[in-house]
């Protein structure tokens, strides 16, 4: 009963006052109430945010109310417990503190300015701090939610001394670890302190650690909990299949520039023609093509590149944008506000994985990879960014046999046989790859996949096959 109170306080207390909680919501939430290590695997746009930002607040009344059962709930400025949030961009991080910090709680970002991911192993960080009373508020655990990448918290003095005082150690209820497939794919050998965030969970010991992702199959979810020393950890996993999105993979011929014109040229003067009326599209590749398809792109639509006619040729004002590391972070900032907007002008982003973990838009159309990630589970996260607001997308793959080929550096036999298959239904493939047990097609056909679109059996496609090809 108590649980049911506590929760209803947070709920009230947060931005989300009429919000319906998801049942795998509830659950993560029960167990970090009931202190238990949580690894939680839950698709694309199912709400991961959302368990968080209500943890302070429901783990405060918590406190208060084993404390003193007769105690009234106060609102906000009463408000002792800390939530450490582990998270890999600045992006995200700056995108999540802006919308906290309407709900009254004390939020703030912990090193959320420095390139972190150029950092050599054992290099001393310094906090970026604007002003003098931050560090001294970070200090006595004035902030009820605090953002932080590992690095901040593992390698930095100023983090490490902030995590053993006092304040911290009285205070700190939850440590969220956001991002967990990271653990993985970072914690070797490019983030390592990655792979060292079990020195902060036993630095918290009676603390409760709840890690999240959004894929993770049985193997993964393994090494993420014995990286973090997770002994005795509930695992909860939801089925990732987003049914509103359809997906295509394409053989692309020839030399790597004749393909990425021949596919990226019609994309252009498609855009030329629709201008803001273009579905918003993300177009993954590898970082050397950004440049020349960006030149391909202003090439293509000329002074019509910026919106609305005759506006200043102002970067805020162009159809398209590139969005990946060697950018600052004011620029990737200001990407992602304006397609945040319901009015976006940006109709096109030529993206690296840069652009992905948590980017929180709910109305991307189209997502496209001109060659495949290394790895199903990346293929999967980011054509997860598409149709966020269930209306139906696209997730296009082109590959070629270099892409595939057996050589090929980090590339995950998975991802290989992904490409090579041609009669077995994409949805399915991938979620085999991710261990879902008895995945199925989305019917009707034509709007699973290109394979199950080929032999779609519905009304609609055997009209259409019996048409007359007139192309001739």
């Amino acid at each position: 009963m108590i649980f049911f109170v506590c929760l209803q306080f947070s709920v009230i207390s947060s931005l989300y006052s009429n919000v319906n909680l998801k049942p795998k919501q509830v659950i993560c939430l029960e167990k970090m109430f009931l202190g238990v290590d949580t690894l939680a695997v839950l698709p694309t746009g199912y709400g991961k945010s959302l368990i968080y930002q209500l943890l302070p607040l429901m783990l405060f009344a918590k406190k208060m109310l084993e404390e003193n059962p007769a105690q009234r709930l106060d609102y906000i400025d009463n408000i002792t417990s800390v939530l450490l949030v582990i998270s890999p961009l600045n992006s995200l991080i700056n995108d999540q503190v802006q919308k906290l910090l309407a709900t009254g709680l004390r939020v703030t970002a912990l090193n959320v300015i420095n390139n972190v991911s150029s950092l050599n192993e054992g290099e001393e960080i310094e906090c970026d701090l604007t002003e003098r009373d931050k560090r001294e508020k970070l200090a006595r655990g004035y902030y009820n939610l605090l953002f932080a990448h590992p690095e901040a918290l593992i390698s930095s003095r100023f983090g490490r001394e902030m995590v053993y005082s006092a304040p911290y150690q009285q205070h700190v209820c939850a440590i969220v670890i956001d991002e967990a497939h990271c653990i993985i794919e970072w914690g070797d050998d490019f983030r390592q302190d990655y792979g060292r965030l079990s020195m902060l969970c036993a630095a918290f010991p009676n603390v409760p650690v709840i890690a999240m992702t959004a894929t993770a199959n049985k193997q993964d979810r393994k090494r993420i909990k014995d990286s973090l020393c997770l002994l005795d950890c509930f695992e909860l996993v939801a089925n990732p299949d987003r049914k509103n999105i359809f997906y295509e993979k394409i053989f692309r011929p020839g030399q790597d520039i004749d393909a990425f014109e021949d596919i990226c040229r019609p994309i252009a003067q498609d855009l030329l023609e629709k201008r803001v009326a273009y579905p918003l599209t993300i177009i993954y590749m590898p970082l050397k093509w950004c440049g020349f398809i960006y030149r391909l792109s202003e090439s293509v639509l000329g002074v019509h590149q910026y919106y609305p006619p005759g506006s200043l040729p102002l970067p805020k004002n162009r159809l398209f944008a590139q969005f990946h590391a060697p950018q600052t972070v004011k620029m990737k900032i200001e990407i992602l506000e304006q397609l945040n907007q319901q009015a976006s002008k940006i109709r096109i982003v030529l993206a690296t994985v840069a652009f992905g973990m948590g980017v929180d838009i709910p109305s991307i159309r189209h997502v496209i990879h001109i060659g495949p990630p290394k790895t199903i589970r990346e293929y999967f996260q980011e054509t997860g960014r598409a149709g966020r607001d269930g209306q139906y997308s696209k997730a296009t793959l082109y590959y070629n046999n270099r892409d595939i080929a057996k050589n090929k550096p980090g590339l995950q036999e998975e991802m290989r046989l992904y490409c090579q298959s041609e009669n077995h239904c994409l949805r399915i493939l991938l979620l085999q790859c991710l261990d879902i047990k008895h995945p199925v097609s989305c019917f009707p056909g034509h709007l699973c996949c290109s394979v199950c679109k080929n032999i779609c059996s519905c009304i609609e496609c055997s009209l259409n096959r019996m048409q007359p090809d007139i192309s001739d």
